[in-house]
């Protein structure tokens, strides 16, 4: 197994070093699910889970009369 070098910081857990803390890129709250900790946002915060804006679309309408 190859050991990493010392002066590149972990960026999910490391069995020799411990578990380093990881927080949320939007609200700053520590992340403590595996998913959560590689995404780096939150379950309420991760940009995959929200829904985005509705599509813009079209909808059939009767002329407005005397125009």
């Amino acid at each position: 197994m190859a050991r990493r070098d010392p002066a590149q910081p972990t960026l999910v857990d490391d069995p020799d070093a411990g578990r380093r803390r990881r927080y949320c890129r939007r609200c700053g709250r520590e992340l403590t699910e595996p998913a959560s900790r590689l995404a780096g946002y939150g379950p309420a915060c991760d940009p995959a889970r929200r829904p985005g804006a509705a599509g813009q679309h079209h909808v059939d309408q009767d002329p407005i009369p005397g125009t």
